[in-house]
């Protein structure tokens, strides 16, 4: 979830639980900064590590465990900066600081991405796909609401803006489990391997993904609160096999690297030839558009070549694509260009 967000629920989150006693500018630095402290995994980086971002972005930062710890650092730091203020106390500050910790972690959930809020009893990556990354319509409200609770003391707003995230959060829910029935009923059967993925910034318009005859195919479904629903399908791509020619050695630092991607991805890997001639192993979950199996990031192998291994984003938007974007968002059935 994009860090504005992070800031609003935080906020939203942190004022519903204030006592009155707590000073108003002690109260929203703790719960902005405990809202936003998780994603202190960002500052990890390593030039050997290709593979640093995914490794440890929504890892133990972000998980259940660590949300009280998180809590207390950042209780901590507005119990020092406030110490001359009444009331500002690590306790109460504390309860602030503990629901804007955990509302990031459970935000973060409700994304597609993964988040490890079970470990380290587990590393399993908790995905509930009822949120985009960026939600104007469920960012904006959170925002008006946090600064009004902020501005004007009351608590009401801020339990309101909390709310509102749960109330959107569970229509995501619900419209993707609409989505997934859309799909299959239009499928015939449930494949192997199917996933459904919101779309950014709206709640009616779904990715599809879906093995079927050693090829990941896609689709765009569009369930909007009337009518019935319509499915767009998009582009194909080869599922990567561990067992290709094309892969890496086994032993090589590229292989070991490449499993691990893997075991990043959960195997939902597509395989294509690059333009230089090498191959593009990458996570088909994630497209710029719902349609494309161009994957979001992937990794770059040159088969030959044992020690290459280059991670590539592909942000291209390519021309007519918005427009596309816009037809499908309107429940209109796109032929795929």
């Amino acid at each position: 979830m994009d860090n504005l967000t992070h800031a609003a629920l935080g906020l939203c989150a942190g004022l519903a639980v204030r006592k009155r006693s707590v000073p108003m500018a002690a109260a929203v630095t703790t719960a902005l900064v405990a809202g936003e402290l998780p994603d202190i995994d960002l500052l990890i980086r390593s030039a050997d590590d290709p593979l640093v971002a995914f490794r440890w972005h929504r890892h133990f930062t972000h998980s259940f465990l660590m949300a009280p710890l998180l809590a207390a650092g950042a209780a901590g730091l507005a119990a020092w900066l406030f110490r001359r203020r009444e009331g500002a106390r690590f306790a109460p500050l504390y309860l602030i600081a503990l629901a804007a910790a955990f509302s990031h972690v459970l935000n973060d959930a409700c994304t597609s991405y993964g988040t490890m809020v079970l470990w380290p009893f587990s590393e399993a990556r908790v995905a509930w796909d009822c949120l985009p990354i960026i939600d104007f319509a469920l960012t904006v409200p959170m925002v008006v609401l946090g600064i009004i609770g902020w501005r004007t003391g009351a608590r009401g707003w801020a339990v309101a803006g909390a709310a509102w995230c749960v109330a959107y959060a569970s229509v995501g829910r619900l419209q993707r489990d609409r989505a997934e029935a859309a799909l299959l009923a239009e499928l015939g059967e449930r494949p192997a391997r199917l996933a459904v993925k919101p779309t950014v910034s709206n709640l009616v318009l779904w990715r599809g993904i879906w093995e079927k005859d050693g090829e990941w195919r896609t689709a765009a479904v569009h369930v909007g609160p009337f009518g019935a629903p319509t499915i767009s399908p998009g582009e194909s791509r080869r599922v990567w096999d561990p067992l290709d020619p094309r892969n890496p050695p086994a032993g090589s630092l590229s292989r070991d690297l490449l499993e691990d991607f893997n075991r990043f991805t959960g195997g939902w890997n597509s395989i294509e030839r690059a333009e230089d001639g090498g191959v593009l192993v990458g996570d088909i979950r994630f497209a710029m558009i719902p349609t494309r199996a161009s994957p979001l990031w992937a990794v770059h192998l040159k088969p030959g070549e044992p020690a290459h291994f280059e991670v590539r984003m592909d942000r291209r938007i390519r021309e007519g694509d918005w427009a596309r974007f816009g037809a499908l968002l309107l429940g209109r059935q796109e032929p795929l260009r």
